[in-house]
């Protein structure tokens, strides 16, 4: 064995979890989940890194069940990262309630800008938006490079930058767009969000709810009209200057034009609207 390798067995899990974290922030939850293999199943940090990775993954049941799995081992239970994690989950599922009681439980593990992010998130969805104006300025102070305050836009503004969007729209595109109305909303609600509220997380930027105009005939009675929603705190919070925020508005509305006009996620791409 070389003198460069882990001395010990308990070194070379925590030397894996390691690279494994790093593959996370790189974004490839995949290789981290790979390389969380080579890490003892014995540690709680095992199942906090997978159940992360399953979450980037979009794979909700496997984030839950890798956190099970966390909580049963004796070590976890002052484990803020564990607590995030199960926050997380609970917000995708629409059950704030219990992400609420997570995020108690990781904001008494110590101070952290990620959580009382996630607090504004909440509070936002509860329309307390004096108190996520709190809770960012606290973030933004125990991290000002990783939490800068989002930028905020007027009514007026927001609307100039929408019509603007719609203007650079090629025209058939913007035809398209006359027959769907455009509601711009400050957080999105649980009742926008059909019967997998996982496809429709909290702090999703924009919504197509109706049929599509693929999917309507003259006989059709859907029970939704077909609409485009913008969010426009969660747009807001997504931006760190106003430059960067108005992109983003006309990416998320020709986003979901693209719905509107039947395509999926990767058709949407595929047009070249974004």
């Amino acid at each position: 064995m070389s003198h460069e390798e882990p001395s010990n067995e308990r070194e070379r899990d925590y030397a894996a979890l390691d690279r494994a974290w790093k593959s996370l922030d790189e974004g490839d939850a995949q290789a981290a989940l790979d390389i969380a293999l080579e890490a003892s199943e014995e540690l709680a940090e095992t199942w906090v890194l997978r159940a992360t990775a399953q979450l980037a993954l979009d794979d909700l049941d496997a984030a839950q069940h890798a956190c099970e799995q966390a909580a049963a081992r004796e070590d976890a239970s002052e484990d803020a990262e564990l607590a995030l994690v199960r926050a997380e989950i609970a917000l995708r599922r629409w059950d704030l309630d219990a992400a609420r009681e997570e995020l108690a439980r990781a904001e008494t593990l110590g101070e952290s800008p990620v959580v009382l992010a996630k607090l504004a998130l909440l509070a936002d969805l509860d329309g307390d938006f004096g108190r996520a104006e709190r809770l960012l300025r606290d973030a933004q102070r125990l991290e000002p490079q990783a939490f800068p305050l989002p930028p905020r836009f007027s009514e007026g503004e927001f609307d100039r930058v929408l019509k603007q969007a719609i203007a650079r729209l090629p025209e058939e595109f913007r035809a398209a767009l006359e027959r769907v109305p455009v509601i711009v909303e400050p957080m999105p609600s649980r009742a926008l969000c059909g019967e997998d509220p996982r496809e429709t997380p909290p702090d999703l930027l924009g919504l197509f709810t109706g049929a599509s105009c693929l999917e309507s005939s003259p006989d059709a009675l859907p029970e939704l009209p077909p609409t485009i929603h913008l969010f426009q705190r969660n747009l807001e919070r997504a931006c760190s200057h106003r430059r960067e925020l108005a992109e983003q508005i006309e990416v998320t509305l020709y986003h979901e034009l693209g719905h509107y006009l039947g395509f999926d996620e990767d058709g949407v791409a595929d047009l070249g609207l974004e």
